[in-house]
């Protein structure tokens, strides 16, 4: 019962951390603004950071489901425990730095928060029991879309860093590293599809290359890789949704 209404009392937080955050209120620049100033060759089109509303949503309903009297004991909300309350805080310290331009302590906690929701997923995913059909909705599927976005904003956050930092040691080129980097994700999203049963991560690693490779049609080397990467997620996704319904 305890973690229960403390799980409902951190998305609260969470919530309104970020709302201040989304509105300028922390620092008086919102987070879109400050990262649009450091413009990256990994930063997808404004539009696509809308997807922070579905992963807020479905954590909405999470914690709805988490907080219901069958959910006390047993099954996946367990299994969540106190990682979602740390999480929570881990969330809210990135956006608070963030928002203050703090980039280098942001990235320590973001990656943080990467292993905090990687471990998530091999707790919620690993279970020797099957899932019920609540669990697989409301709680599996809810972090592994969390999850996957975070694994793709690290990279982003990561360029966004080194480019506050005008760092000049590409070596390739910014545009080629962005291009393997796409690369990277989608493989990664295919290894947590085809390995990990995650229908969900290739989908919003195909989400932000399209986004990516929209906001830089100019860039050929960007834009074509996207136009490759963004298929073959998709297949990946198609996949792994037909072998987790077969299941």
């Amino acid at each position: 019962m305890t973690r229960q209404i403390l799980n409902v009392a951190v998305l609260l937080v969470v919530l309104w951390f970020n709302a201040m955050a989304g509105a300028g209120t922390l620092s008086g620049e919102s987070i879109g603004l400050i990262a649009n100033r450091y413009t990256s060759f990994f930063l997808p089109a404004n539009y696509v950071f809308g997807i922070w509303s579905l992963i807020y949503l479905a954590l909405v309903a999470f914690t709805v489901y988490q907080a219901l009297p069958a959910q006390r004991s047993g099954g996946a909300a367990e299994r969540v425990g106190w990682w979602w309350a740390v999480n929570g805080l881990l969330n809210i310290g990135w956006v608070v730095l963030f928002s203050f331009s703090l980039f280098g302590p942001a990235m320590v906690l973001m990656a943080c928060l990467l292993v905090n929701l990687a471990v998530l997923h091999v707790r919620i995913a690993d279970s020797p029991e099957p899932m019920s059909l609540g669990d697989r909705t409301f709680v599996a599927w809810v972090f592994d879309l969390y999850f996957a976005w975070i694994s793709v904003a690290i990279i982003a956050n990561t360029f966004q860093y080194v480019t506050f930092l005008e760092w000049g040691g590409w070596v390739l080129g910014a545009e080629a590293w962005s291009a393997v980097m796409m690369a990277v994700a989608t493989a990664f999203g295919g290894f947590m599809a085809i390995r990990r049963g995650s229908w969900i991560f290739p989908l919003v690693v195909v989400w932000a290359v399209f986004g990516i490779g929209d906001r830089f049609q100019e860039v050929p080397l960007i834009l074509w890789t996207a136009y490759l990467m963004v298929p073959v997620g998709l297949v990946l996704t198609a996949v792994s949704a037909f072998r987790t319904r077969s299941v």
